[in-house]
């Protein structure tokens, strides 16, 4: 698969990601909408996030950056970051739903994902070595 097509298939899920968001927002009563509405509008806005994440942060690294010699390990490292700050998000807000999102908490996580790229890495270091 090459780049273009590649950013072309990202766009087009992103988009359809945050349009199946949308149409959840709107048709859907939250009083009303049992762990299944929660868990879908919870669901879409994660693969909406990732998708806009990795892109945003592929088209700087290749872009801005101008890192270009091995694309496919700016896209792997990009969509590592996009998972890795769409969970963080939603996360924090099913948190802050459930009134149980305290600093300390957001702290924890942001040092859990730091320690699980740190060890992406390494191991990508020892890869190259």
């Amino acid at each position: 698969m090459t780049f273009r097509i590649y950013i072309l298939l990202m766009t087009f899920a992103t988009l359809l990601s945050w349009g199946a968001w949308g149409f959840v927002m709107w048709n859907t009563n939250p009083f009303e909408a049992g762990i299944s509405g929660f868990s879908i509008y919870y669901l879409t806005m994660l693969m909406g996030l990732i998708g806009l994440i990795t892109i945003v942060g592929l088209s700087y690294r290749a872009l801005v950056l101008g890192r270009r010699e091995i694309i496919s390990r700016e896209v792997r490292i990009s969509f590592r970051h996009g998972v890795a700050l769409g969970l963080l998000g939603v996360v924090a807000l099913i948190l802050s739903s459930q009134n149980y999102l305290k600093w300390w908490l957001v702290a924890l996580m942001i040092a859990g994902m730091a320690i699980v790229e740190y060890f992406f890495l390494v191991k990508d270091e020892a890869r190259r070595s």
